[in-house]
């Protein structure tokens, strides 16, 4: 598994300078630490996690995303059982996210079992841009949290302003 940490420091337990300059210029996170230890434990069960990408991590008081990669097409039934071994050592719920280049695609994940009607770019006069996704007004409660809450993870996630707007 590659991860923003290197092996030696996953498996010590100890941070070499370069991983200690990441944690300490907020590259990585102490979750991300925490996430992919479990994962590289997790390797020995999973050993379709060796061709994986953690890249990130990021918690809410409700549930905690994860944002891999995988070489190739990584069985749903595999996420499920390491996002339920990790949820089990966390304590709280674990969705696991695959990256994409395809935003869209990407909310879809997050926002499951909530339907995505749309997504749409807005362009603000400075020149920057921010995503607004329209969701069902019906489909409200069945997203995993809060709007709020959603749209600060998936910032924290992807690095990209996101607006969850009900419609209909």
């Amino acid at each position: 598994m590659e991860a923003p940490i290197c092996r030696f420091c996953l498996k010590s337990g100890f941070l070499c300078q370069s991983c200690s300059d990441k944690l300490r210029s907020g590259e990585i996170t102490q979750l991300d630490l925490e996430i992919a230890r479990s994962l590289l434990d997790l390797e020995s069960k999973f050993p379709q996690l060796k061709v994986c990408t953690f890249h990130r991590a990021v918690e809410s008081p409700e549930l905690i995303y994860v944002l891999v990669a995988h070489k190739g097409r990584a069985p749903r039934a595999m996420w499920k059982k390491v996002s339920k071994a990790l949820g089990e050592e966390r304590g709280k719920p674990v969705r696991i996210v695959e990256k994409t280049s395809s935003l869209k695609a990407l909310l879809t994940q997050i926002l499951s079992p909530a339907r995505i009607l749309s997504v749409n770019t807005v362009w603000l006069p400075d020149g920057s841009w921010e995503s607004s996704v329209k969701v069902p007004i019906s489909d409200l409660k069945r997203l995993p949290a809060e709007p709020s809450v959603l749209e600060a993870l998936i910032k924290a996630l992807t690095n990209e302003k996101v607006t969850i707007t009900p419609v209909g």
